[in-house]
């Protein structure tokens, strides 16, 4: 469970961009030789996009592989995974009230052990590919950076 802060550029061109903050929930089962399979959740929300009164929320849903590059001698241990799924927006902009739509994510971070079950997510930094209506392209190309603690259950 962790914090996120996205960076959209929605629609391309004239950077209709604005920065969302929210949260996130992942489970990653770990599988054999640094493989694992991970289920990710996330809710964004901005107010006052562009300087006016229209607001934003977006949540992604997004599941796939994940690979950790462990070793023994290591505290940190860096990732890269890529994801596919899909996204949903509410918003008060009339055109794309309530939408949805495929999406994918490709990035990475860096995790460490703080004790036996508590670990923490230093930074995750993903690209997230989203094909929601925009009124100009239906493509959004955004920049997530996630932070969180993680809690592990199972044997070690």
């Amino acid at each position: 469970m962790g914090y996120t802060f996205l960076h959209a550029n929605a629609p391309p061109g004239q950077c209709g961009c604005f920065s969302a903050n929210g949260g996130f929930g992942s489970v990653v089962f770990n599988l054999p030789h640094g493989f694992g399979l991970v289920a990710d959740f996330t809710a964004v929300h901005a107010n006052n996009i562009s300087s006016t009164t229209q607001s934003v929320t977006v949540f992604n849903y997004l599941f796939g592989p994940r690979y950790s590059f462990r070793s023994a001698s290591r505290r940190f241990v860096p990732y890269a995974q890529a994801l596919g799924g899909g996204s949903r927006e509410t918003s008060s902009y009339a055109a794309v009230q309530n939408v949805k739509g495929a999406a994918f994510s490709v990035g990475g971070g860096v995790s460490t052990t703080l004790t036996r079950r508590i670990g923490w997510t230093i930074v995750e930094v993903d690209w997230v590919h989203s094909y929601l209506p925009n009124a100009k392209n239906d493509l959004q190309n955004d920049l997530r950076v996630s932070s969180a603690i993680t809690f592990r259950f199972g044997p070690h």
